[in-house]
């Protein structure tokens, strides 16, 4: 990946290379300008508002130019540094997501399979939900509620598994393929599968499979390997925490949401996704098609096989966001400019992520100017 040097307004932004592969960028897209000081002066206005904590983010450009920048704090003595290891919450489900398609384009499953080929189904899951429905949120298994909470028994260092999440949730919403709706629950479930396809644990899968493969060395499953870098402080209701003293919490995700990362290696991640070697060209496409929308996240444009698809702009992206109680993230890849941006935010409610990510990708695609 080419990078470029500049002077930047703080320190803390960064120009930096990382190969990864990816398709050269097409003398079809729109054209692009990195302009550093403009995202970085971006960041600096997101921290200066008083309800706002931490952010990371990156932009990599069609020719494979990256930037990354901080601005904010962890606490009231510390700053964020491009090193640490944010909350991804549910930009998880892109990454579990690919591998059930890699084990898809091997013919190790069908994406119509049913689930109850690959796990043990209760009376609360419904035996007729494929794998495709628990990848595009048409599966009406609920989300699991609070109550798995008890099975920590007041512990904060309770690493959950698959089966005790799965072992809390409820009774189905709707009938499979009729509505869309979000739900942690799928990708636990597509997890599990991936587990009992490959007698692999999901942390090896996605180490193996794609970390390794790309380089993404600042990437890591919380509860299940040790961090590579420094988990950033998060802001939370109860004051400031360290996610890593609070695995009850954090490891609650499973393959929804239990993975950290830099945000210079979750956009390195989104472009590989989107226009690298992870999936076949068929493969992509069939990742694309869209679903109609739940309808309650903003930019959403409807639901894919694993990830999602936004509308900023006035067009078409896709990626995925991330909510947590300790971190709000948005990774977006926009195809008219071949531009993949991501945000990652050390705070729960008032992150502001749907509008600082827009707003990078305004910056570098020269639809607006900034301030």
């Amino acid at each position: 990946m080419r990078s470029i040097h500049a002077k930047t307004v703080r320190a803390a932004t960064l120009l930096l290379a990382a190969g990864l592969g990816a398709c050269a960028p097409s003398a079809s897209l729109e054209a692009q300008e990195l302009r550093p000081a403009d995202l970085q002066a971006a960041l600096d206005a997101w921290a200066a508002q008083p309800a706002h904590h931490g952010v990371s983010a990156s932009v990599i450009l069609a020719d494979g130019t990256q930037w990354a920048g901080v601005a904010g704090h962890e606490d009231a003595t510390s700053k964020i540094r491009p090193e640490h290891l944010f909350w991804l919450a549910s930009i998880t489900k892109t990454l579990t997501g690919a591998v059930t398609l890699q084990l898809a384009l091997e013919s190790r499953l069908s994406l119509d399979d049913s689930v109850r080929r690959w796990l043990p189904v209760g009376s609360r899951i419904d035996p007729r939900i494929t794998i495709r429905q628990l990848l595009n949120r048409t599966s009406g298994v609920p989300l699991y509620g609070a109550s798995v909470f008890t099975r920590a028994n007041g512990s904060l260092m309770h690493v959950f598994t698959a089966e005790e999440l799965l072992a809390a949730v409820g009774a189905p919403i709707f009938a499979p393929g009729t509505r869309t709706q979000y739900s942690n629950t799928a990708f636990v479930m597509l997890a599990r599968i991936a587990e009992q396809v490959t007698g692999k644990p999901l942390v090896r899968l996605l180490r193996e499979r794609l970390w390794a493969p790309l380089a993404l060395k600042e990437m890591f499953m919380i509860g299940h390997e040790p961090p590579p870098g420094p988990v950033a402080r998060a802001a939370g209701a109860e004051g400031v925490v360290q996610p890593l003293e609070n695995l009850t919490r954090s490891t609650a995700g499973h393959g929804a949401g239990a993975v950290f990362a830099s945000a210079r290696d979750v956009a390195r991640w989104g472009r590989a996704l989107f226009t690298g070697s992870v999936l076949s060209p068929e493969t992509q496409r069939e990742m694309r098609a869209l679903v109609p929308a739940a309808g309650n996240i903003p930019g959403e444009s409807g639901s894919g096989l694993g990830v999602r698809g936004d509308n900023f702009l006035g067009r078409q992206q896709y990626g995925h966001s991330g909510g947590a109680i300790w971190g709000n993230s948005l990774l977006v890849h926009d195809p008219t400019s071949g531009v993949t941006v991501a945000v990652l935010t050390n705070q729960g409610a008032g992150a502001d992520h749907f509008v600082l990510a827009p707003r990078l990708l305004e910056i570098v695609t020269g639809r607006s100017r900034a301030p």
